[in-house]
């Protein structure tokens, strides 16, 4: 209480006194600074006319000082006229109160403004600690999307006539999406491409450690052939499946998985609920290969497809991030202007036709950002 009347101070103590709160006086401004400096105080009983320093400079004072600016200051004056009431609202009073005031009246002030104070102090400190809580879950997703960025292939295996390119984007920091490109011998090369269900971390872990038992199945011995040194992929299919079942995980994977002879560049393909791979050939013409059965991880059969890259074809893997882009209107993408853009891109180089169909992608989407992982993956025959 700051007052420069001591015959208030001690009426106004009294009231406080018996309504369970401890008082310390002061009687002008500097004083009352000083003692908030040494002891900050729950809230603040502040007169106008002081001497040394008025309530509406110790209000000022108060309001600049970060660790006294919260403090409710209640302003307590003889004066009723509109302008010093307008005055001490500017300058951080929360409420006025004329001089006489009963004791009811003044407790029944200070137990309201206390009550917000202490409301207010922790909501401030429950958003601090909110704050905080995400700024830590945005490092981890940053270290996440790191770790996820360094599973993608950094160089392509040695293979001279083949040649990739790719497009990858998470709709959020980390996603389900993976793709990889792995030499598995001399004469073969494993190419997948698998899309994990749901978003965020969840997703993006399961997308690591299926990339991570992936490289172990492949290398599997086949007991329906024996005599093959690499597992073929409704083999490598099954294997997910038994690892990833949705009963233990709640998610199940989607993927094509495919197995190029370098020797000769045929390949054995298998689709496991997912998009149907593209093959465009030399002259343009578009086929889809869609051999395969369910998603990994929801049990079924898997059948295998299979053909050849001659000089000048591409096969094109891609995510349903693709063709379930919406655009400004809420219609998707869809299968058929996807195609349609593949065909448009026949004559680029192989990055260059990549980025025309992102490129018509965004396009339709007005450049919005997906509301799923997008990830195209194309490979070239020289």
């Amino acid at each position: 209480m700051v007052d420069d009347s001591e015959a208030v101070r001690i009426l106004i103590s009294v009231f406080l006194r018996e309504g369970g709160y401890i008082t310390v006086s002061a009687e002008d401004g500097q004083q009352g600074l000083e003692q908030c400096l040494r002891e900050p105080p729950d809230l603040i009983l502040l007169d106008i006319a002081m001497p040394v320093m008025d309530g509406f400079s110790l209000c000022a004072r108060l309001q600049k000082d970060k660790n006294l600016c919260h403090i409710p200051i209640i302003m307590l004056s003889a004066r009723d006229d509109m302008e010093s009431k307008m005055r001490s609202f500017e300058l951080g009073a929360v409420d006025y109160i004329i001089k006489p005031v009963t004791k009811e009246e003044l407790l029944a002030r200070i137990k309201t403004h206390l009550t917000i104070s202490r409301l207010t102090y922790s909501l401030q400190e429950a958003n601090r600690k909110l704050l905080l809580h995400q700024e830590q879950l945005l490092q981890g997703l940053h270290a996440a999307a790191d770790l996820q960025k360094n599973l993608l292939p950094r160089r392509v295996p040695d293979c001279k006539k083949l040649h990739f390119s790719s497009y990858f984007k998470p709709c959020q920091e980390v996603g389900g999406d993976i793709y990889n490109i792995v030499r598995l011998d001399s004469d073969h090369l494993a190419v997948y491409i698998l899309d994990v269900s749901g978003h965020g971390f969840p997703a993006a872990m399961m997308a690591a450690l299926a990339t991570q038992a992936l490289s172990s199945f492949s290398l599997m011995s086949d007991s329906e052939h024996p005599d093959e040194r690499v597992a073929r992929p409704a083999m490598v299919i099954r294997e997910l499946n038994r690892e990833f079942p949705i009963s233990r995980f709640n998610l199940y994977l989607t993927m094509v998985y495919l197995l190029f002879d370098t020797s000769d560049f045929s390949f054995r393909y298998c689709c496991a609920g997912h998009p149907p791979l593209v093959h465009m050939r030399g002259d343009g013409t578009v086929s889809l290969l869609d051999a395969g059965g369910p998603p990994a991880g929801m049990d079924g059969s898997w059948e295998e497809g299979e053909g050849r890259l001659e000089s000048g074809d591409r096969l094109f893997f891609y995510t349903d991030g693709i063709t379930e882009h919406s655009g400004p209107d809420g219609e998707l993408y869809g299968q058929e202007r996807f195609i349609d853009s593949i065909e448009k891109s026949h004559g680029l180089p192989l990055q260059a036709a990549v980025q025309s169909i992102i490129g018509e992608l965004k396009r339709f989407g007005g450049q919005k950002e997906p509301d799923d992982d997008v990830t195209l993956l194309a490979v070239e025959k020289e």
